[in-house]
């Protein structure tokens, strides 16, 4: 099989979007209106966070809000030089969009934070845990959600057992993304 064909190829993993599990994505928007564009999308690896975060960011170009969009992982840090840099480029009608906020140094994440109040229209962050802003949604994840997830990417010729896709959330302990890289793994080996 080549790797384009896998069903859980990371071009079909990416098309699936956020499923909040005791809301809607409207009522995510509401509350963030509420929240005067300043809040935090809070949970484990694989929930579904940066997916949440991409969501928004189109929802609110839709809504002819102007965002910009930063990454922060191990790979791409922010130090305080890169910290200064993307503030000064933040404008008064941009919401900044911050994936990952608990991984910047605490000096960088308290200029964010200061920063964001009188120069820019929102911050809305991803964080492992509660605390750094107030919490717009916990994304979490559920063995039924994982179910829902693969039986829109497998082939209906093959299907996954729901048993196989319990002990995978199990060992992953909920994290999708990780669950979803070994259904990549196995169809690969499959074939």
């Amino acid at each position: 099989m080549r790797a384009r064909d896998n069903p859980f190829a990371v071009e079909r993993i990416h098309a699936i979007r956020y499923r909040p599990l005791h809301t809607t994505f409207a009522k995510i928007l509401t509350r963030l209106d509420e929240l005067n564009y300043r809040a935090a999308l809070v949970g484990p690896d694989g929930s579904g966070k940066t997916t949440l975060l991409e969501d928004l960011q189109q929802a609110l170009a839709e809504k002819g809000i102007g965002t910009r969009m930063v990454f922060v992982n191990d790979t791409a840090p922010l130090p305080e030089p890169a910290c200064r840099q993307l503030l000064s480029e933040t404008t008064r009608d941009e919401i900044l969009l911050l994936d990952g906020a608990d991984l910047i140094p605490r000096s960088c994440w308290s200029l964010v934070k200061r920063h964001t109040i009188t120069h820019a229209s929102g911050l809305i962050i991803t964080a492992h845990r509660p605390g750094l802003l107030p919490t717009l949604i916990e994304c979490t994840t559920t063995p039924s959600l994982l179910q829902a997830i693969a039986s829109e990417l497998q082939p209906p010729d093959r299907p996954i057992p729901a048993e196989s896709l319990d002990t995978l959330f199990h060992r992953h302990q909920g994290n999708i993304r990780n669950c979803l890289r070994d259904l990549y793994d196995v169809c690969a080996q499959n074939d």
